[in-house]
């Protein structure tokens, strides 16, 4: 008999960790931290100014999992299409840990940009004319005005450009569009981008607005001093130069490393003073914790069943709870993936209490360490 047959489900849905694919992600349960990150998405479409908010929780608690949610143009659409606006152009990323974090975090943007759609997004004669007004740097504007010109044919040679690969020889191409330099400092980079968001988000008519969402903030602690300058003084510039329509979210983890007493250690008052809100990831309740199942399981239901917990029970759903204590909802997965693959493994159709103490040690055998 089939997974599908034996448990009515088309997959195991309890994922440990988050799904990379757009088409995988699904939210279930937490309608109150889910509207909260709706709230100020709809927010940074609908109003011009631009804004940092940091995500605060423990490991497992679902920060990373939001930020790929949320960064998906499917619920980017639907979120954009309830206000009547254009979709905001996202991006999400870990927190760079080499030696140049500025360069990293440009690199991953330029990663993500398609010369050529944006090209046939955008009127050409119209974002030409706002770039050559936005800024009194002619190497920016350069670089912006061939980006989106249609007239510099060789984009294969732009990107590498942008990439910083392009030889001297080669340089010389680019010179009859203004282009007279190698891009090289973090001021460069910054620069770049702050204009690169804010011809995206030109009157609002291809992108609503820009989100920004690093990953894995709380690495910022084992960084060296001078890259954790660096990454305070990015984000500080680029909010400064994106005034409109660019929303950051930080997701950073309560750990050993670093706790709520050392934000001020390692986030410079520039940054923290610029933080418009902070969105808990609280550990869930155990009813937090049936909701979330329920959602899950129905979410991945295939065919009828005849409880609405199957392939559970209400009451093994309240024993796994009442076993792992407070927990965040990794941990929660943790269990009901592992429970799930053994019965699987031996063919036990409905999985009862009895089958959970039978192989409770193996399952939730950390909790005794």
């Amino acid at each position: 008999m089939s997974f599908e047959e034996k448990y009515h489900l088309t997959t195991n849905p309890f994922r440990i960790t988050p799904a990379v694919s757009s088409e995988e992600i699904v939210w279930a349960g937490f309608s109150g931290l889910k509207n909260k990150f709706i709230k100020r998405i709809k927010r940074s479409i609908k109003i011009p100014n631009s804004s940092l908010i940091l995500n605060w929780g423990e490991y497992g608690s679902g920060k990373t999992h939001a930020a790929r949610f949320f960064c998906s143009k499917k619920q980017l659409e639907i979120i954009s299409k309830e206000v009547n606006s254009k979709p905001p152009y996202s991006f999400t990323f870990p927190l760079p840990k080499g030696k140049d974090p500025v360069y990293s975090i440009y690199i991953s943007v330029i990663d993500k940009l398609d010369i050529k759609q944006i090209r046939n997004d955008f009127d050409n004669q119209s974002i030409l004319k706002f770039i050559d007004l936005y800024s009194d740097n002619l190497q920016v504007q350069s670089i912006l005005s061939a980006i989106f010109n249609e007239n510099v044919e060789d984009v294969s040679l732009l990107k590498k450009y942008l990439y910083g690969n392009v030889t001297n020889t080669e340089l010389k191409k680019l010179n009859q569009y203004g282009i007279l330099r190698h891009l090289k400092s973090d001021s460069d980079y910054t620069k770049v981008l702050a204009g690169l968001f804010t011809c995206l988000t030109f009157n609002k008519l291809v992108y609503s607005s820009i989100i920004l969402w690093i990953d894995e903030f709380e690495d910022l602690a084992i960084l060296s001093s001078s890259n954790i300058d660096k990454t305070n003084n990015f984000i500080r510039e680029i909010l400064d130069n994106t005034p409109n329509n660019l929303l950051i979210f930080i997701n950073l983890t309560q750990s050993a490393l670093f706790g709520q007493e050392d934000l001020g250690e390692y986030v410079s008052e520039a940054v923290r003073s610029r933080i418009r809100d902070r969105i808990n990831f609280d550990l869930p309740s155990e009813q937090d914790l049936k909701d979330y199942y329920l959602d899950l399981v129905t979410t991945f239901r295939a065919g009828k069943v005849d409880d609405e917990y199957a392939p559970f029970s209400s009451e093994l759903i309240s024993k796994i709870i009442a076993e792992l204590g407070n927990v965040s909802i990794r941990s929660f997965n943790e269990a009901l993936s592992m429970t799930l693959e053994l019965a699987d493994l031996e063919d036990v159709v409905p999985i009862s209490i009895e089958f959970f103490e039978k192989y409770k040690e193996e399952i939730i055998g950390w909790k005794q360490e």
